[in-house]
């Protein structure tokens, strides 16, 4: 199935199955993302092997010229192995590259040679637009703050969850800018609403969730050329929910998960991903802005 190197899977996507993707479909009419003249997107998703992050790269496929590549990040190899078959059949002129990569442990190293090796090598065409949707996340612990005494496992899940953003985001921000020519940078993080509304028993979330907000925010501030964008998604019907209202500590929020699964209030995870690809499409947001899914 794959090779590893270094805590990396790389993935053999030779077999997987490459339909064409018809020029004039549906979804390619509604949506064009690109008005460069069809030069080529270099696209970053972690968390591509399921939920919110597989949607983006499946519904983003095929708005994209051709050659465009897309990497995707993420610890599942099976599940990257779907998100790649998806990506093949909708759009087979876009080269999907699966990576199995913990981004807990990995290093500033293993980010530049990833990029390096997936994006930036052998590529004849610069692209004209690079960007990176920073989707990976954790819920972590759902207890109160005031059962949390384990300094290693709140290490682990900051260094997850904050440190590497960090780390991936400046790599791939150095990546682009050794590419001649211009390029047009957007960052998008999948924020929450937790990173503006506190949740009982969700503190690690929250407050991992608001940080990250706040690193894009001054990203922003710092790189004015730079598009960046933090944006809820709403609530997802994904595994994660399962956990939400399965081991949520505070039973007045775990009631009110179950309660929304039961009526059908979770927002599936393609629709939510369309309104986001509208929002970058349109690029009217104030750079660093929080956009939440109901406010579009």
């Amino acid at each position: 199935m794959g090779s590893e190197r270094g805590g990396i899977i790389e993935l053999d996507t030779d077999s997987l199955p490459s339909p064409q993707y018809p020029a004039d479909s549906h979804a390619a009419r509604i949506l064009k993302m690109s008005d460069s003249g069809g030069a080529p997107w270099w696209v970053v998703v972690t968390g591509a092997s399921q939920g919110f992050g597989a949607a983006i790269c499946t519904e983003l496929a095929p708005l994209l010229p051709p050659g465009s590549r897309i990497l995707g990040l993420a610890r599942s190899q099976q599940g990257l192995a779907t998100t790649a078959a998806a990506v093949t059949k909708a759009n087979s002129a876009v080269t999907f590259s699966p990576v199995v990569m913990d981004l807990s442990t990995a290093t500033t190293q293993d980010f530049e040679a990833t990029l390096k090796k997936y994006l930036g090598a052998d590529q004849s065409t610069p692209p004209s637009q690079a960007i990176i949707f920073h989707n990976a996340g954790s819920l972590g612990a759902l207890k109160y703050l005031g059962e949390m005494d384990d300094p290693t496992y709140l290490s682990s899940y900051f260094n997850l969850n904050i440190g590497s953003v960090i780390l991936l985001n400046a790599a791939f921000m150095r990546l682009i800018s050794t590419l001649p020519g211009k390029v047009t940078i957007k960052v998008i993080h999948v924020s929450s609403l937790c990173a503006v509304e506190p949740f009982k028993s969700w503190g690690l979330y929250c407050t991992g969730k608001a940080g990250r907000d706040m690193l894009f925010r001054v990203l922003a501030a710092e790189y004015p050329d730079i598009r960046v964008l933090n944006y809820a998604p709403g609530p997802l019907d994904t595994n994660m929910q399962v956990k939400a209202r399965t081991l949520t500590r505070d039973e007045e929020l775990r009631k009110l998960m179950s309660s929304m699964k039961e009526e059908g209030k979770l927002v599936p995870c393609d629709a939510s991903v369309k309104k986001l690809l509208q929002i970058i499409q349109k690029d009217e947001f104030k750079s660093g802005e929080h956009i939440d899914f109901f406010e579009v």
